[in-house]
């Protein structure tokens, strides 16, 4: 997610300390586990002069659900960038840091569409036409497949977001038509919006070949299975196999540094870090004490990437982008160890994350906090930053109150809430509280066993709160829908 540490509040002049804490092996078979699944298969041409791209995307999809299909629909989340939309995806608190050389819109246009060889017809729905729908000559039984071809051009815009560029980098985040996940009858079209990482996909495997000015280096989502440079221009072929997403991250001025954990490659692309060392290791024992804690990273690699991005950092498999911005090197790590989190709170265990945001957010700031609590030499200790959260929540909480009158505490979808501090508050630092709480209620080693359990039931699949919930249940043997209805309904008061 994007909102990571550290989080500064606008209405007031207070730092918020939104604590994102930190033997693994790669137990899955993720060729068997990934037969069954949507393959993308996407040829990129980027032409660095004019900041743009020019792709090819091959969409072998397969109808998972029971119902029989006759459209497929596609986020396209570009879309968003264009002149009268940036609201959606920045806030007007950050628009200056976003776009730091003025405004700048993306430019985004399908080209053709076409569905096992045959153009297809075509509509669009939804704010900004976010929502491609490709309508199919014929029904689509559960478990078939079809082929739909996607040739798309856009220019970025000079932003420093997910989808973007800037000083020193080029962020491909979110770039390219996604299939919406098809849930209780329909497809899910939520939007973009400002608050929060407002995405919902499920698993899939990518090819993806990138032809790219050598002079470019790449941190990307999966493993590179070749590279060849012809006459100053390399072509990299990369394949991910069982994630949610693909992004790459492309620049000039990237060093790197590697090393190897249990037959997991992790890379760091940095520029500017006199630091280097220290934050590969943080991701080196990030991935190491989540796979004890909750089960095994079972993929081959992990990229860290610092680039040019507007908020603290933002995750995507087997990738995470840490923002230049961060420049003390303790917040720097912060970030490193929560976005980490997200592998297994986001990739590996999928949410709606437009929905309940929360569910991932929340799971993940507390997992960092688990993080410190295996790693004393960084320093921090559970009680510093759960107390530090209390302090800032009910600073939070008495000013708001005093300034609006009153205050949606609650727990909800990133659309339903009035402001960037309201989501940040109610989703990171309320979501501590909340699980320090039952962490406290039914102890660590029960505590644990229900987050083990909570993964592996729901790993690679789409979660809902209830799935949490019951794994709580069953774990203490008590019916745990009262608690986490008072905390989500915002009726805990917190002092």
């Amino acid at each position: 997610m994007k909102k990571k540490f550290p989080i500064i509040l606008v209405i007031i002049s207070c730092f918020v300390c939104i604590f994102c804490f930190t033997g693994c092996k790669k137990s899955d078979n993720l060729d068997e586990l990934s037969a069954n699944l949507t393959n993308y298969t996407l040829n990129i041409d980027y032409d660095d002069s004019n900041k743009s791209a020019q792709v090819k995307e091959s969409v072998d999809y397969i109808n998972n659900t029971d119902n029989i299909l006759k459209t497929i629909k596609f986020h396209l989340y570009p879309q968003f960038f264009e002149e009268g939309y940036t609201d959606f995806v920045v806030s007007s608190t950050k628009m200056n840091e976003a776009y730091p050389n003025g405004m700048s819109y993306a430019k985004f246009e399908v080209l053709s569409v076409k569905v096992d060889n045959n153009d297809s017809a075509i509509t669009y729905e939804g704010e900004a036409d976010g929502i491609l729908c490709v309508n199919l000559p014929a029904s689509l039984l559960p478990e078939e497949r079809i082929t739909i071809e996607i040739e798309f051009y856009f220019t970025f815009p000079n932003c420093e977001h997910r989808f973007g560029y800037g000083e020193n980098t080029i962020n491909f985040g979110n770039f390219y038509p996604i299939t919406c996940v098809y849930e209780n009858g329909e497809f899910n079209t939520s939007g973009y919006n400002a608050n929060g990482d407002p995405f919902y996909s499920d698993m899939a495997n990518y090819s993806v070949t990138l032809n790219v000015d050598s002079a470019f280096k790449v941190a990307h989502t999966g493993y590179c299975t070749s590279s060849i440079t012809t006459n100053n221009e390399k072509t990299m072929t990369i394949s991910a196999k069982m994630v949610r997403d693909f992004a790459f991250v492309l620049s000039k001025n990237f060093e790197i540094k590697s090393t190897n954990v249990d037959d997991i490659k992790i890379d760091y692309y940095y520029f500017n870090d006199e630091q280097a060392d220290a934050h590969l290791n943080a991701g080196v024992d990030a991935i190491r004490t989540f796979s004890d804690l909750f089960g095994d990273y079972p993929y081959a690699t992990f990229t860290i990437v610092k680039t040019d991005f507007v908020y603290g950092g933002m995750e995507y498999p087997n990738l995470v982008m840490i923002s230049a911005d961060v420049e003390n090197s303790d917040d720097y790590m912060n970030v490193i160890i929560h976005e980490t989190a997200h592998q297994w709170w986001y990739n590996m265990v999928g949410n709606d994350e437009y929905k309940y945001p929360w569910l991932d957010e929340a799971l993940t700031e507390y997992s960092t906090l688990l993080f410190y609590d295996n790693n004393s030499n960084y320093n921090l200790t559970h009680d510093q930053m759960v107390d530090a959260c209390k302090a800032n929540y009910t600073l939070f909480v008495s000013v708001y109150t005093d300034v609006l009158g009153n205050l949606d505490t609650s727990m909800r979808a990133v659309d339903e809430y009035n402001t960037e501090p309201e989501y940040t508050y109610c989703t990171y630092v309320k979501g501590v509280l909340m699980y320090d709480s039952l962490y406290n209620l039914i102890g660590k080693k029960t505590f644990i066993s229900a987050l083990k359990t909570y993964f592996n039931n729901n790993k690679y699949t789409n979660s809902i709160p209830e799935k949490l919930i019951e794994a709580f249940s069953n774990a203490t043997g008590n019916d745990m829908h009262s608690f986490f209805d008072s905390w989500i309904s915002g009726k805990v008061v917190i002092r």
